[in-house]
């Protein structure tokens, strides 16, 4: 019945072709411009080019004579006399015009008889002969519909504004139509036209006066398109006009025709011109331009009474006027609720909402459908929100539209369409294989000279390779790759790289032969491992044609023994495959946008359900195996396999692990968190609510929440939700938490491209609610930067870490940069671990694990205090990490566990191995990083190309060979010496072209821009490593060749091209470079002379960006700047080379060495005195650096001398060095600081020396109002000595000022610290923060004088005026009156810290400057200060940590600070505390570490510290106050040797070298203890005690807490958590020497109430059945903001009308959705009394789901089923009563 109904619309349809010669439409009549009988005759020309926006114009002009003879209604025939054709490049005056000395050619075989059926004014078909090629029946085409005139209401879009009035030939409407370019929306105007029409023509001036009618295609709304895509960037609108937030405009398309015609006909004039602007490389001000002009002029209209043209037997229907690739006809295919469509004709008028529809197929062939409609029922209002959901398929954006035009290519066929996207012979080219081996042997050659690649456009050639590759069917790339396989095993370089460069070539192709040929080589082993693995990740970005398919048999393949035996090609296979099942499937919108859905329709049904039924449930029972092995390995892989799918449905899969009922590590819990974000990235609502569910549940582990952060940012969280994590920024209990909330949110308000707009919009609406707590650099964050602006769209740059508690390193480290278009997170590094710390120590100890031994028992162990307070050490999870890498097109997942680090520290011993034997790597890489392809008709019916590459290569030759010495009995160090060659070259271009093919002449006419970039290193490498040495020898290593090192170039082109040219466009003759007049910016000149190592730099450019060259950096981000360094706004040529001129250069050789030295308890008599010059100017030279260490230490008292020695050696015939030496002497025990620095050549003796001397103030470590008390004074002096006679002398002070005292004492810390000192507690965090402030001193004043001073150092005060009004710092001024004496400058330097300023004041002999409120960092005060025992860096670290990098905890008069920054009232008693306690129980620590503390009276505390190191050394401190007049009582036990013992007393470590104990007694009468060289500092003035120390994190345990930075973390007793200080402090407390019975009741009572902390995980979007019950009646009827249901009765008996409960189900999208109860409805023969809204709760299911089909049968029968699955709450409009 159906195939009769079908049949009987075809034959309606088809008797209708012929009907009538006018349309009659609601009754009225609208005759066709053609009259019966009569012959027109046209002059018509076309034209069409492409431009840049200066610089030559590529294109091609068509002219000829068109007649038409109307032989009866509605059927036309027509012919092209005399065509000529023509094409051109050269530079115009308008480049949209034609050369005036064009000259043409004959065309052929266009200039047949052809037949077009009308109806009215609209073409409705053609008929052609056979002998016309398609490319001439699309240009045919393209003139036809010029002369398309349709005023009729035929397909005219439903808007009340659309009129139109027949008689008065005036209106304005829009309507669907169809030209070559599409089946697209038209805006028609109809109006009169000036009188001066006549002048337009002439010929005609007499005749009534014509009509204008002008026509604008609306590319935006199409019901059909002809197109090809590939890689479009995610939110680049190309088809229309981008109208939403996250849409750019990539394309600019606009099609507008002009008629002037008679109001009875004929048609006088018709000109269609269609422009399309882009920018080659796809963002920019720049635009290119492909301009296409129809322009057709009535000559003459006579009778028709010339003879018949004679009609050629064999003719070829075209079923419409649009572009065809084939003469094959597909069929037009409209899915539409209000228009039924079926070979052109429309059956009803369409409404405005109407939108595109896709039509999904996976089958090969199509040749007709029926019509199919989705009526969704029961809607009754709906709000437009811009928030979209995800339906069965997770996808945050459906396909809008999808059309078919061409077969979808075949398993064994290559890419016609993706070539040009113009017709031509499905065939096979025997000469592809032969060409495709021409061009590898050229590269390859080139490969071997990076000197000649730039010339040579070796990545151009690549590519020209990849498209050949592409052209070839399976059997012919088959018999190619044979032919050239052999050259995998050569050792002939060249054959090497071409098997490398082909492979490559074949993975870029992108093609299903190439995907065919590539697992070919693997099942057969051709590629493995490494090498298979790299090839099939790319795979991901290159395939162009993702069927059901292609997408099964790539998984299964990727599963598959051959595939899962091999090392690296497992996991990244798994990851290739999952990845291209979410582009080509799940996510709708790039299966739509990215891949080619314009030209074969949608490549798999949207509503397929193998993912559901195939992919997800093998990838889930493959991870539910994994975790019960206990496999962590394969467990990631697994995880990050179904997080790739993006598929809603993954929340089942992973809900039992992160519910908690699987048991599995917080690593991996938080792994699958991470994994989420490609479903976030869809806005799915659902997993944002499983998101913010788990960061909002405190009793979540924090790795698991912030990575819920990282995610929920990219799902985009609404605004409440954004408010509420703003809040949590003052009162979540995570520090962690805390900070990556404050961290994301304002970097998220500061976004400002299109696709992050509703993200910046949320946060700046809770930015302000975000708190002011200042967090430390290591605690997670997450900063987000897309440094856009409307013209330029560099990129996406992100940075994020997960902080951990054990170490300043993070726990997962992540950088992303993503491409311009944001399509791809382009590169992409992450690494994360279970602990980072832990990780770093396995793999140190598997090369070097002490096992110290101690044979002395200690009183107080770290072992025996852990059995005395049962303290048990955390259980360790286990230890995992992964690394991940999105790098050259590669997504690699690199997984382990505690095993595979086993395995990898063998195979890192093993390549050692190998490496002292000799071992050589040769690699090369070629990809494409970006590639978007971008083809559909123009105007003149030639298809418009743009094409977008960014090609790269690495070649990389190495030889290695090396012996390594690791540490051992013998030799204390280790030890290197290795040698290499090397033969690195990397380059990459940025390829944008834009032109179309002239399908006449097969003459590809393009303009475009190449951006090159090429680094080349050809050195010989040899590295020396010994103690406290590193040596650094650099060579040539090609000694009689110039290399250039770097090029860098843009070239702007026009070119015409021969179709599939062999020839790259750089060196194609005709090609032509866009030049201006002049140049911005030159450079020609040579470096390095001196040194006989000649640099030459050469250069120049026509942009006006180096006008600026400081505008490059203006993001907030490094990276970014980067990149824009190497990109142009002003797109102009640009050339530079930097070359090394070996050949002109003496210096054959390079040798740096560097080495560091100290040297302790220097004592030397004597004086530091002036700089003098130095006998011995050797590098490297012990003699030297003797002597300067006895010269810098001389008076110092125990000094201590560090060294620093570097030279730089070039060998030649001629050798020369430069050394540079510096040494610097200072003492704990001395105030004297001293220095000295050489820098000097043997060439004539040059030296710079200098000396430098000051004294260090007087240092109060514990006492805020005693360093206030005392002046704060550092005198310093320098002297400089250099050439003969020139010498400079400085002198001068730090100072702190009265009016900075003042301030400090004014200031809050100051007023927070003396209520703290009056309660005896002088060191908390204000006093701390107080006592550094008070010790940097604010004012800076010294005089320079200076002997024989060139000029221009003299007149040093203009130059810093003038250098400081180009920065912009308009607040400074000049009196050149104001003088000093010849030969000196005066320098003043006041700080104002609070002010955040300071102000300089330059007194020389030129004049005086003065620069006022300069900005200054915060941490400056940290900077300058002099306080001890902390160093300055220590300092300014700890600022920006918050005090995190060297921790410090107090044992205060009745407080305790903790290292975690927790203070809490808390007075010790006699009994002994456990300060620190730490056991080395676990790998990588191999310290213990005991320290105790007691009051034996109020104002006397004890201290006691237990201490075992790494290298077997320990020792027994027990220190006891001073009585009286004597010293503090330090008892000291220990196997190490004193060597000295008056005012320094220090203990000497054999093992390390180094001192392990020294202490002494300050002047403010603090003692000073400093254990294993700064690992464990102390201060104590005997009743208070200071610890220092960056060691122990997360290990220690005692009063000082767990040095987590988590104050939280500071409540953990031995016997669990504690809420009340003084009982956490007892729990500490040992019951030994006469203890506090008071403080053991306390510690008895912490026992009784402490508690075990636990983890509560979070339920995934589940629902207790009564409150699903409850939520449906009782919610409020807030039913205006989303999509309302209207219930209803299934039940076919008629009964009394009543209300009846009837379970619902409705159609959306692809799903079905059924409630999970009965829903009040009344029978259809009834009505609803009234209303009420009523939520219910339903669950959906993919249409194609065999058990919800068969339930939507059942609920139509008047059954109600039961279903189950993860509900929804919906809103249904239900009666409250039913009546008749």
């Amino acid at each position: 019945m159906k195939l009769f109904v079908l049949a009987a619309i075809i034959a309606a349809v088809s008797s209708d072709r012929f009907s009538s010669q006018s349309q009659s439409t609601g009754g009225q009549t609208y005759p066709s411009p053609w009259q019966v009988g009569k012959q027109y005759r046209y002059e018509v020309t076309s034209r069409t080019l492409a431009h840049l926006q200066e610089g030559p114009s590529s294109g091609s002009a068509f002219k000829a004579q068109f007649t038409i003879r109307v032989k009866s209604p509605g059927r036309l025939q027509a012919k092209l006399e005399n065509p000529q054709h023509g094409n051109f490049n050269e530079q115009l005056p308008d480049p949209r015009e034609l050369p005036v000395d064009l000259k043409y050619q004959p065309t052929p075989n266009i200039d047949k008889v052809f037949e077009i059926e009308i109806d009215g004014g609209r073409i409705v078909s053609l008929d052609f002969p056979t002998s016309v090629p398609v490319p001439q029946e699309n240009l045919i085409k393209g003139l036809i519909s010029a002369l398309q005139l349709d005023t009729s209401a035929h397909r005219v879009i439903h808007d009340s504004q659309n009129n139109y009035d027949r008689e008065q030939q005036q209106g304005l409407f829009r309507k669907m139509e169809t030209d070559v370019t599409g089946d697209c929306e038209t805006l028609y105007t109809v109006s009169p036209v000036a009188s001066e029409w006549r002048r337009e023509l002439p010929k005609f001036a007499n005749e009534q006066d014509p009509v204008e009618v002008t026509k604008r295609t609306t590319y935006g709304h199409c019901h059909h398109r002809v197109a090809y895509h590939f890689g479009v960037p995610v939110g680049a609108e190309w088809t229309g006009t981008a109208h939403k937030t996250q849409e750019q405009q990539l394309i600019g398309r606009a099609t507008y025709s002009r008629i002037l015609t008679g109001k009875e006909g004929p048609i006088y004039k018709a000109e269609t011109t269609s422009t399309v602007h882009v920018h080659p490389h796809l963002y920019g001000k720049q635009k290119a331009e492909v301009y296409s002009h129809v322009h057709m002029e009535l000559i003459s209209v006579d009778q028709d009474s010339g003879a018949e043209w004679p009609r050629a037997e064999a003719m070829r229907p075209a079923q419409s006027i649009l572009y065809s690739l084939s003469t094959k006809q597909m069929t037009k295919h409209y899915e539409s609720s209000s228009s039924s469509v079926f070979f052109g004709i429309s059956t009803n008028s369409i409404s405005p909402e109407q939108h595109e529809h896709p039509h999904q197929t996976n089958q090969r062939s199509r040749r007709s459908y029926t019509r199919s409609k989705l009526v969704t029922v029961h809607k009754v209002l709906k709000k437009r929100s811009s928030e979209s959901s995800s339906g069965s398929s997770s996808s945050s954006a459906d396909s809008s539209s999808a059309y078919i035009n061409d077969d979808i290519p075949d398993i064994d066929e290559p890419a016609y369409a993706a070539l040009y996207m113009s017709p031509q012979p499905h065939a096979d080219k025997k000469q592809n294989a032969m060409n495709a081996q021409k061009i590898l042997q050229d590269i390859a050659q080139q490969l071997q000279n990076p000197n000649n690649m730039p010339k040579s456009d070796f990545l151009s050639k690549f590519n020209i390779l990849v498209r050949l590759i592409a052209s070839m069917s399976t059997e012919q790339l088959s018999q190619t790759s044979r032919s050239i396989e052999t050259a995998k095993t050569s050792n002939n370089i060249i054959k090497s790289d071409m098997w490398m460069i082909f492979r490559d070539g074949v993975t870029q192709a992108g093609t299903l032969p190439a995907f065919k040929q590539i697992q070919f080589w693997m099942e057969n082993t051709k590629i493995r491992e490494e090498e298979a693995a790299q090839v099939v990740a790319a795979l991901l970005r290159t395939l162009r044609y993702p069927t059901k398919q292609i997408m099964t048999q790539f998984f299964n393949f990727a599963r598959s023994p051959a595939v899962t035996d091999q090392m690296f090609l497992n996991s990244s296979a798994l990851m290739a495959a999952t990845k291209l099942i979410n582009l080509g499937q799940v996510n709708n919108y790039t299966a739509h946008s990215y891949y080619p859905t314009h030209m074969y329709g949608r490549l798999t049904h949207k509503h397929d359900a193998f993912v559901l039924e195939e992919i997800l449930p093998t990838l889930a029972a493959d991870l539910k195996a994994s975790v019960e092995y206990k496999d962590s390995t394969k467990a990631q892989v697994y995880i990050q396999a179904i997080g790739n799918l993006g598929h809603r449905e993954i929340l089942k899969v992973f809900a039992p692990y992160l519910e908690g009922k699987v048991e599995i590590s917080t690593y991996l819990r938080t792994h699958i968190v991470k994994n989420l974000k490609t479903l976030a990235k869809l806005r799915d609502r659902h997993v944002r609510a499983v998101l913010f569910s788990i960061l909002r549940n405190t009793a979540e582990p924090y790795p698991v929440r912030v990575a819920a952060i990282q995610s929920i940012f990219i799902s985009h969280p609404t605004g409440e939700m954004m408010q509420a994590m703003a809040e949590m920024t003052h009162n979540d209990p995570s520090v962690e938490v805390r900070a990556v909330l404050k961290s994301a949110i304002l970097s998220a308000a500061e976004l400002q491209h299109p696709r992050n707009f509703d993200l910046s919009r949320t946060a700046q609406a809770a930015r302000y609610l975000v708190t002011n707590e200042e967090f430390g650099y290591q605690h997670s964050f997450k900063f987000i930067d897309d440094s856009y602006d409307e013209d330029n769209d560099i990129g996406t740059f992100v940075i994020s870490h997960i902080g951990s508690e054990d170490s300043l390193l993070p726990k997962d480290f992540k950088i992303v940069t993503n491409s311009k278009g944001g399509a791809w997170e382009r590169n992409t590094i992450e690494a994360s671990f279970s602990s980072a710390e832990r990780f770093l120590d396995y793999m140190r100890d598997s090369v070097f694990a002490p096992h110290p031994k101690f044979d002395r028992a200690h009183k107080y162990s770290a072992e025996k205090i852990a059995k005395l307070l049962n303290i048990k050490n955390d259980e360790e999870e286990p230890l995992e990490a992964s690394f991940y890498v999105d790098f050259m097109n590669n997504q690699r997942l690199f997984s382990f566990s505690e095993s595979d680090l086993q395995q990898l520290s063998q195979y890192i011993s093993e390549y050692m191995k190998k490496v002292e034997s000799g071992a050589e790597k040769h690699y090369t890489k070629v990809y494409n990083q970006d590639q978007v392809s971008i083809m559909f008709p123009v105007a003149s019916g030639m298809p418009f190309i743009f094409k977008y590459k960014e090609p790269a290569v690495i070649h990389f030759q190495s030889k290695l060979k090396g012996k390594f010495s690791f540490p051992s009995k013998d030799n204390k160090y280790y030890e290197a010496n290795m040698n290499k060659d090397v033969q690195f070259t990397y380059a990459r271009n940025i390829d944008g072209n834009v032109g179309f093919m002239d399908t006449l002449s097969n003459q590809y006419s393009s303009v475009g821009v190449v951006n090159k970039l090429q680094f080349n290193i050809p050195f010989k490498f040899g590295i020396e490593i010994k103690s406290g040495l590193i040596k650094l020898r650099v060579e040539p290593l090609h000694p009689d060749q110039d290399q250039t090192l770097v090029h860098y170039s843009v070239w702007p082109y026009s070119a015409s091209q021969k179709k599939d040219s062999l020839v790259a466009i750089s060196q194609d003759p005709a090609t032509k470079i866009v030049e201006r007049r002049s140049k911005v910016f030159s450079v020609d000149s040579k470096y390095g002379q001196s040194t006989h190592a000649v640099i030459y730099a050469q250069g120049y450019t026509y942009s006006s960006d180096w006008r600026n060259f400081g505008a490059k950096f203006t993001s907030r981000d490094y990276f970014t700047n980067l990149a824009s360094l190497l990109t142009q706004e002003d797109i102009a040529l640009t050339h530079f080379n930097l070359k090394h001129l070996c050949k002109q250069s003496q210096s054959k050789a390079l040798t740096i060495t560097a080495y560091y030295d100290e040297y302790y308890n220097q004592q030397n008599s004597g004086k530091l005195t002036d700089a003098t010059d130095r006998n011995d100017l050797s590098p490297n030279s012990e003699t030297r650096r003797a002597e300067m260490v006895k010269l810098v230490s001389a008076g110092i008292n125990k000094a201590r001398v560090r060294v620093v020695d570097l030279s730089a050696s070039f060998e030649g015939s001629q050798d020369q060095h430069y050394v540079f030496t510096g040494t610097w002497g200072d003492s704990p025990v001395d105030s004297k600081v001293q220095g000295m620095l050489f820098a000097g050549t043997k060439q004539g003796n040059q030296q710079i020396n200098a000396v430098f001397t000051t004294t260090k103030p007087e240092i109060h470590s514990l006492s805020f109002s005693k360093a206030l008390q005392s002046d704060l004074r550092a005198p310093f002096g320098m002297h400089f000595k250099y050439g003969q006679s020139g010498e400079i002398r400085v002198s001068g002070s730090l100072d702190r000022t009265k009016k900075y005292t003042t301030e400090l004492e004014n200031h809050p810390l100051a007023k927070q610290c003396s209520q703290q000192t009056t309660l005896n507690n002088f060191y908390q965090d204000s006093c701390h923060k107080a006592i550094v402030m008070a010790h940097a001193p604010d004012h800076v004043e010294f005089s320079v004088s200076f002997q024989d001073m060139s000029p221009q150092y003299r007149n040093f005060s203009y130059h810093t005026y003038r250098l400081y009004e180009y920065l912009g710092y308009w607040y400074t001024e000049a009196n050149p009156l104001k003088l000093t004496q010849h030969g000196k400058m005066d320098f003043k330097i006041d700080f104002s810290y609070f002010d955040r300023t300071y102000t300089v004041d330059i007194a020389s002999p030129s004049g005086e400057v003065r620069m006022r409120d300069m900005p200054i960092a915060t941490m400056a005060p940290g900077a300058l200060s002099f306080y001890q025992p902390l160093k300055a860096y220590e300092l300014v670290a700890n600022y920006f940590t918050g005090h995190q990098y060297q921790p410090y905890c107090s044992i205060d008069g009745t407080r305790i600070h903790t290292f975690s920054n927790r203070s809490y009232e808390y007075p010790l008693s006699r009994s002994w505390h456990v300060v620190m306690q730490d056991e080395s129980t676990q790998r990588g620590n191999w310290h213990e570490l005991a320290i105790l503390s007691r009051r034996q009276q109020r104002d006397q505390q004890e201290i006691y510290i237990s201490y075992k190191s790494e290298s077997g050394k320990d020792l027994e401190i027990e220190i006891q106050p001073a009585s009286g007049d004597s010293a503090y009582q330090v008892k000291v036990t220990t196997n190490t040797k004193k060597i000295t013992d008056d005012d320094l007393t220090m203990y000497w470590d054999d093992v390390k070298e180094q001192p392990f104990l020294q202490y002494h007694t300050h002047k403010d009468g603090v003692l000073v203890i400093n254990i294993e060289d700064d690992r464990i500092r102390a201060i104590y003035d005997g009743q208070r005690f200071v610890v220092f120390t960056q060691d122990y994190r997360n290990s220690t345990r005692g009063i000082c807490g767990r040095m987590s930075g988590e104050q939280r973390d500071d409540y953990l007793t031995p016997e669990g958590l504690v809420d009340k200080p003084e009982l956490y402090a007892a729990a500490y407390s040992l019951n030994e020497e006469n203890s506090d019975p008071k403080t053991q009741e306390l510690k008895a009572l912490a026992t009784q109430q402490a508690y075990y902390p636990e983890y509560k995980y979070t339920s995934i979007l589940r629902s207790d059945p009564a409150w699903q019950e409850e939520s449906q009646s009782s919610g409020e009827d807030q039913w205006q903001s989303e999509t309302v249901y209207k219930s209803r009765s299934y039940d076919k008996h008629k009964g009394a009308c009543e209300v009846r409960q009837q379970v619902q189900f409705y159609e959306n999208h692809g799903d079905i959705c059924i409630t999970t109860s009965r829903v009040p409805s009344c029978q259809s023969h009834c009505r609803a009394g009234d209303y009420k809204i009523q939520h219910v709760q339903v669950t959906c299911k993919s249409k194609l789901d065999h058990d919800f089909r068969m339930y939507k049968e059942q609920i139509k029968k008047g059954q109600n089923p039961e279903v189950s699955g993860i509900p929804s709450v919906k809103q249904f409009k239900v009666p409250v009563t039913c009546q008749p």
